[in-house]
Parts: structure tokens; C-alpha cells; sequence
């Protein structure tokens, strides 16, 4: 009996012969190959995965999805809040002496009523209002008296010398008990408009006075017609008002009829 030795070159033929005729039995798709297509490309196993010889590699942490923390939300500022708005002089022609343009507070001093604003605005006609412009006085302490009414010309408290101001005519306001000054004797006014107002009536205005509880101030005021001299009608109003920190202001407004023309 001959036994024929088969050499590891020969074993390994017939291993490839064996492979190709796997692969020829099917297609790619999993169906039989057609008659005449070409053998598909002979499968080879992947290398075998060895195992380092060092210590093994600590596995990176995966890192975790966290919440964003939401968005902090924006308010707003507080605005003051009103506590008493009135008209204390209605419209009408301050320089009548059956109803002058004068008003009255009783007030125990101190602390002095001390001003710490001025506002100027144009306020157009509106559905039921006149067009008018205004200028508003704010306050601490408290409401002081006022008066106010037409004059040609503005003069300073104590010197007696004309203050100039643009325009054809002066409303003039004095406050009492009221100063315009700190306990330093710096000015207390911490917001004011420019002196040119440019407004459609008001067109300048002027500080004439501070002196011994007196605040007098002059509003230059457009006329129609030069040297007309129209009796404008004027309105005074007031309004209290408290800040977000607690603090209470009191406002005047003196309103100047805009409507003529």
C-alpha cells in the first residue's frame, strides 16, 4: 500500500482551490451566479485581533450630557408708581384777576421742598385734548406754593437786571417755600433740558431766583403774531409719584395752549 506524503505546499493549494470553489457557488446578493458572470473576488478572513502586552488601556469616560441651566430673564425696570395726579388750575388766561394763576400748599418745613428736575415736551392735539407744550418741575419733600403768569420781560430776584430769554413774551413761576440748592449750596437740579427748547410755544426758559425759600423761573414763549399779545391759556398740574427705592416726588406741570396760531 503507498502512502503518497502530502507537503504543507501542497495542503495549502488545495485550501485556495477548496476557497475559490466556495465562492464561485454564489453572488453577492445572497442568489445563484448566472451562467458566464465572473467569479466573485475570493473571501479572506481578518487578521486576528492580538492583545497588547502591556497593561491595559483605561477606557475614556464618555462625557455626559448635562441640562443647560436656563437663561436668566430680563424685566423691565420698575417705573414709579402714582400716587396722586390732579389739575390744580384749569385751562384759563392766568393774568385774570377773577382767576389768577396761583396755587396753594400748607406745608411744615422743614425739610424745604428742594427741586431736582426740569422736563420740557410738546404734547400734539389728540381726540378730546388741545395741542399743547409743557414744562414740569420735580420736587422732594413736598409740594410747594406756586404762582404764575404773563410778563414782558424776566427779571432776577435781588439784582433787579432783565435774565434774556428768546421769544416774544415771559411766563414767569415763582415757587415758595422751595430752593433749588443742596445744604452745600450746589445746585440740586439734576436733569434739565438745553436752554433752546425749540418747542411750538416754549422756546426758552431761564432760573431768575434762589433765594430765602423763593425758585423763580421764566418760560420765553413764541406768539403767533409778534407783539399780539394773545391771552394764552395755561394749566397747572400735579403729580405725586413714589420710585421703585421708596422715595416720593412731587411734579408740577405748567401746560402753555399750542393750539393757537
Amino acid at each position: 500500500m503507498n502512502i503518497t506524503r502530502l507537503t504543507s505546499a501542497a495542503v495549502a493549494s488545495a485550501f485556495v482551490l477548496t476557497l475559490a470553489t466556495v465562492s464561485a457557488c454564489g453572488s453577492g446578493s445572497g442568489g445563484p451566479t448566472t451562467s458566464g458572470s465572473a467569479p466573485s473576488a475570493p473571501m479572506t478572513s481578518a487578521p486576528a485581533q492580538t492583545s497588547p502586552t502591556g497593561p491595559s488601556a483605561t477606557p475614556t469616560p464618555t462625557p455626559s450630557r448635562t441640562t443647560p441651566a436656563p437663561r436668566p430673564t430680563t424685566s423691565a425696570p420698575a417705573s414709579p408708581r402714582t400716587v396722586v395726579s390732579r389739575v390744580t388750575y384749569a385751562w384759563h388766561w392766568p393774568n385774570d384777576p377773577a382767576k389768577p394763576g396761583s396755587v396753594t400748599h400748607r406745608q411744615s418745613v422743614p425739610p424745604v421742598p428742594e427741586l431736582i428736575r426740569i422736563g420740557a415736551g410738546d404734547h400734539p392735539a389728540t381726540h378730546g385734548e388741545r395741542a399743547f407744550n409743557r414744562m414740569s418741575f420735580t420736587f422732594t419733600a413736598g409740594f410747594p406754593s406756586y404762582h404764575f403768569e404773563f410778563v414782558d420781560h424776566l427779571v432776577a430776584d435781588g439784582s433787579g437786571k432783565t435774565v434774556p430769554l428768546a421769544g416774544d413774551g415771559v411766563l414767569r413761576i415763582v415757587f415758595n417755600t422751595a430752593q433749588a440748592h443742596t445744604a452745600s449750596g450746589a445746585s440740586s437740579v439734576l436733569q434739565q433740558p438745553s436752554r433752546h427748547l425749540g418747542l411750538s410755544r416754549m422756546v426758552d426758559y431761564a432760573n431768575a431766583g434762589d433765594f430765602e425759600g423763593y425758585v423763580t423761573y421764566g418760560i420765553g414763549v413764541e406768539q403767533p403774531i409778534e407783539h399780539s399779545n394773545p391771552q394764552f391759556a395755561v394749566r397747572a398740574y400735579e403729580v405725586e409719584t413714589v420710585t421703585p427705592s421708596g422715595q416720593h416726588q412731587y411734579t408740577i406741570a405748567l401746560d402753555i395752549d399750542a393750539s393757537a396760531r
